[in-house]
C-alpha cells in the first residue's frame, strides 16, 4: 500500500524538482516568532509503535498502532527504509507543511486542546493538526499543506492582534 504513496515522497519527486513550501507567501512579512519549519522529515508510522524507540527521531504517539515520527529533512528517505524495515511507513513530509509559534497567548487563540495536555492532534483555526510544545512559549503545528496559507495566515492575524 505505501507504494501508492510514494508521490508525497519528496524523495521519489524529479530531479529537476525543487521544493517549496506551502507557507512561503503567507509568511513573507510574519514576525519572528512565526516561523515555517515545513522542511522537516514526516513519516505516519503504523505497527507495534510500543517498540518503536530511539533517541534519534522524535516519536509522536497518536494511538497505540500509530505514530509521527519527525526526523532531520535529509535524512527522510533512510529512516523511512530503516523504519519499513519493521513497520508501515508513509512519507508524509510533501504532505505536512509545519509552522512552529511563541506565545501561549496567541496558541490559547488558536484552538480550545488542552495545552498542558501536549502531544496533541486536534483543531487548529478549525484545521486538524499535530500540536506540540517544546517548552512554556514555543509550539510546533504540522497541517494538511493544501491549508498552509490559510492557517500561516490566520496565526499572522492572530499575533498581530495580541500586538495591538
Amino acid at each position: 500500500m505505501s507504494e501508492l504513496l510514494d508521490f508525497l515522497s519528496p524523495d521519489q519527486a524529479d530531479a529537476e524538482a525543487r521544493w517549496r513550501s506551502p507557507l512561503e507567501r503567507a509568511l513573507e512579512h510574519a514576525s519572528p516568532e512565526i516561523s515555517d519549519i515545513s522542511l522537516t522529515g514526516k513519516l505516519d508510522v503504523r505497527g507495534d509503535i510500543g517498540s518503536l524507540k530511539t533517541r534519534a527521531l522524535e516519536i509522536i504517539p497518536v494511538t497505540p498502532d500509530r505514530a509521527l515520527v519527525l526526523c532531520d529533512f535529509m535524512r527522510t528517505a533512510e529512516v523511512r527504509a530503516k523504519l519499513s524495515e519493521r513497520f508501515l511507513v508513509v512519507d508524509m513530509s510533501g504532505a505536512l507543511a509545519g509552522l512552529q509559534l511563541r506565545g501561549e497567548a496567541l496558541m490559547r487563540r488558536l484552538t480550545d486542546l488542552d495545552l498542558d495536555s501536549l502531544p496533541a492532534v486536534g483543531a487548529v483555526a478549525h484545521v486538524q493538526a499535530y500540536v506540540l510544545r517544546d517548552d512554556a512559549e514555543t509550539f510546533r503545528l504540522f497541517f494538511p499543506q493544501e491549508y498552509g496559507h490559510y492557517l500561516a495566515e490566520v496565526v499572522v492575524d492572530a499575533a498581530e492582534g495580541l500586538r495591538g
